[in-house]
């Protein structure tokens, strides 16, 4: 039993309404839907608590769905991501601006020009390639509608 289909087993269970738990924790009722759906998925520690809500078991959940386990191991990796994409982005500005000011006879860097130039195409290299890192590394879906839009395409 995935993720979503035990969430809802248990609050069924309990005789709770989606907005109940939504206003439990303080998140929206079409948040809930879309986990009972397997649409998207909580974060770690509102797994927890939730875990702790009604009462199943985090390992029984982690291990049941895959899917739930490739949703937090990407985000972790996004996360540990996001400074280093963030470095590459301040870096290419400051190359750029610096090529600019080469370009218009500002400061002359002759040859070392070349390297900055370089150094600058390497890293928008680096950043295109994080980009392709990250776009085949989601989920495929980031909203419910692209999900639907795919099972679509998919069955035609």
């Amino acid at each position: 039993m995935n993720f979503g289909q035990k969430l809802k087993s248990a609050r069924m269970n309990m005789n709770l309404t989606q907005q109940k738990i939504a206003d439990d924790f303080f998140i929206t009722r079409q948040t809930i839907s879309s986990w009972e759906n397997s649409n998207s998925y909580p974060d770690i520690m509102t797994l927890i608590k939730l875990s702790d809500y009604f009462g199943f078991s985090l390992d029984e959940i982690l291990r049941e769905d895959r899917n739930m386990r490739l949703f937090l191991e990407k985000q972790t990796v996004r996360s540990d991501l996001r400074p280093v994409y963030r470095n590459i982005v301040v870096i290419v500005v400051i190359l750029l601006v610096i090529e600019l000011l080469d370009l218009f006879n500002v400061i002359k860097f002759g040859w070392i020009g070349w390297v900055i130039w370089l150094v600058f195409l390497l890293n928008v290299r680096v950043l295109s390639m994080l980009n392709k890192f990250d776009e085949s590394n989601t989920m495929d879906f980031k909203y419910p509608w692209q999900k639907t839009i795919k099972k679509f395409l998919k069955s035609k």
